[in-house]
């Protein structure tokens, strides 16, 4: 079975691009490891939705430090990597949750076992 990518707008990217090179957000008041912030770029990020994929929907951060995927719903994580960049990708989610979403209606095929978003509850 064929795997297909479904781009995402480059800005929404760029955000979360932008966030990464400030360095990892430490806690939930937005702070930063400024030392990490010079010492440390992450390059090649790609943010990916794929068009036939199992449940529950979800979307794939992938960069040079590694790969994690993340509910569409609340942004949980289903892998455990990218830890580092957990904070700064919540953040993005937050603002873009909803451009995931349309992402993911838009590219399901007519066969696909998961279907659209739907909210949880």
């Amino acid at each position: 079975m064929p795997i297909w990518e479904v781009e995402l707008p480059q800005n929404t990217v760029a955000e979360l691009q932008n966030s990464f090179d400030l360095g990892p957000i430490i806690d939930d008041a937005g702070r930063r490891f400024l030392i990490e912030r010079a010492v440390d770029k992450i390059g090649a990020l790609k943010v990916i939705v794929y068009s036939d994929e199992h449940p529950p929907p979800h979307f794939l951060v992938k960069c040079s430090e590694g790969s994690c995927r993340f509910e569409i719903d609340d942004c949980s994580p289903l892998d455990d990597g990218l830890k580092k960049f957990r904070r700064n990708i919540k953040a993005w989610h937050k603002q873009n949750r909803q451009v995931l979403i349309d992402a993911w209606n838009e590219s399901r095929p007519s066969d696909c076992p998961v279907g659209e978003f739907r909210e949880k509850g």
